[in-house]
């Protein structure tokens, strides 16, 4: 299976708070995938990275094995590829997905 989405040693810090240091990830094609994660731990982060909704320090990011960590990408055009989904209340989750409580 194909990697949609890739992650190649992806840096963004805010000032002097390095928040993503290095982080490599790959989605395969046709998975949803979730991030878990405490409080300030840079999950909001590394998604608005993805959306290109923030810039990064450093790394690349591929979508369908283009790079759109490029500068010059059209943001509008990776956006309409994208589906990402900032906050989710685990008990809606748990309902949906039929999981044991």
């Amino acid at each position: 299976m194909a990697n949609v989405l890739e992650l190649d040693k992806i840096r963004k810090s805010f000032g002097a708070e390095l928040v993503l240091d290095g982080l490599s990830l790959s989605v395969p094609e046709h998975t949803a995938t979730v991030l878990i994660g405490a409080s300030g731990s840079g999950k909001s982060t590394l998604l608005r990275c993805i959306n290109l909704l923030e810039s990064i320090d450093d790394g690349q990011i591929f979508l369908d094995g283009k790079e759109i960590s490029d500068p010059l990408i059209n943001v509008d055009e990776v956006r309409r590829k994208l589906g990402i989904l900032i906050s989710f209340h685990i008990k809606l989750f748990l309902k949906m997905s039929r999981l044991p409580r």
